[in-house]
């Protein structure tokens, strides 16, 4: 429930409340103030009530109808200290200890409105709001099988929209009970499937059990709700790869490429399926798209292994070159060079490379040295 909506229902309540220890012309004033917050005229309402508390300053429902007032005017630290006056006059009222705790949490003095919401609690246990905002702040401190309970307390009162379920899933995140926590997204999508939070959650935790049908549909969703959407992009991409869906995944990896071309996930894996795929044009390509963000030895070698297949010597060579350049001990790079310069008929070179990847233990090289270098 909105604060909004809260504070319109307690304003509602006074209003038809019965004043019987105030003199009349204090009561007049009080009322008055009443009807003026009721049509949202919050300022001419602070000042009544300030008239009917210049009348009675012993007056503990002008404080809190007061602070309710300077809360719609966002003025928060007055909207407390009229709470706690009234708490003074009046340390019964469960609800002025409600809103000094919200004015507290708001304020970030959350020690202080942990304490308030507890008092409103012992006061009236039914206040479930009070639990989610407990909850909330327990949240932030990290203490989570805390916030769990409140969680659970302010469900078992009221039930729960899909914020409530998000973020009791969120600490069952964080106290490692990864199926509590899909139960409680799920729920939350029940109230509201286009809940974007909460999809991102269960698709990432149906993500990480390799469910990767559910994560897909999951992802799905949050992509029609936003096309763009990064998270939903990324893990539907992922999905796909890890399913074996080559075509769709290269798909999905494309889309995250063409919205920004500096993604380096994304131009990695386009590379690593193209060349898995044997499209060894594509892989020349998207190769050098990965190269121009990521300059590991290891993208030169790739697009080198695909210049081979494709017959593409000299651009070969030139690769072949640069890894050994820059990994001086990497076998595979000479094995393969070795064989590129046999196709450009560089007989002792390939020879030379030859003898250092078998120098580097490379298996396959020291069985061709005889035959390439004789005896």
């Amino acid at each position: 429930m909105k604060l909004s909506h809260i504070l319109t229902l307690s304003l509602n309540l006074l209003f038809c409340s019965i004043l019987i220890s105030q003199t009349p012309e204090t009561v007049e004033k009080y009322n008055e103030a009443v009807s003026a917050a009721k049509t949202k005229d919050y300022k001419k309402a602070i000042g009544l009530y300030s008239a009917a508390l210049a009348l009675d300053p012993l007056y503990p429902q002008a404080y809190y109808s007061r602070g309710l007032s300077k809360m719609q005017m966002k003025d928060l630290p007055g909207a407390a200290k009229d709470f706690k006056k009234c708490i003074k006059l009046d340390a019964e009222n469960a609800k002025a200890h409600y809103y000094a705790g919200y004015c507290l949490m708001k304020m970030e003095q959350n020690e202080e409105a942990i304490k308030s919401f507890s008092r409103a609690l012992s006061k009236d246990p039914s206040l479930s709001k009070v639990y989610y905002y407990r909850a909330k702040i327990q949240m932030q401190d990290e203490n989570y099988d805390r916030a769990i309970k409140d969680f659970q307390d302010a469900i078992a009162k009221e039930g729960a929209d899909e914020k409530t379920y998000y973020q009791l899933g969120v600490c069952y995140l964080k106290t490692d009970k990864a199926e509590l926590a899909k139960q409680s997204f799920g729920l939350a999508l029940k109230n509201d499937e286009a809940y974007k939070p909460a999809l991102v959650e269960k698709m990432k935790l149906e993500y990480k059990g390799k469910v990767y049908d559910k994560a897909i549909a999951l992802a799905d969703k949050l992509l029609a709700i936003d096309g763009a959407h990064e998270k939903g992009l990324y893990y539907k991409a992922m999905s796909q790869l890890k399913s074996e869906k080559l075509d769709a995944s290269y798909a999905t990896f494309n889309l995250i490429a063409a919205s920004d071309p500096t993604n380096k996930n994304a131009l990695k894996n386009k590379a690593n399926i193209s060349l898995r795929k044997k499209d060894y044009e594509a892989s020349v390509i998207d190769h050098t798209a990965l190269i121009t963000v990521d300059t590991d030895a290891k993208n030169y070698y790739n697009r080198a292994l695909s210049y081979m297949q494709l017959e593409k010597w000299n651009e070969a060579l030139a690769d072949l070159s640069h890894v050994i350049k820059a990994q001086p001990d990497y076998a595979e790079a000479f094995y393969n060079r070795s064989n590129v310069q046999l196709q450009l008929e560089q007989s002792d070179k390939a020879c030379a490379d030859m003898r250092k990847a078998g120098q580097l233990g490379y298996a396959n090289a020291i069985n061709y040295i005889p035959a390439l270098c004789g005896g």
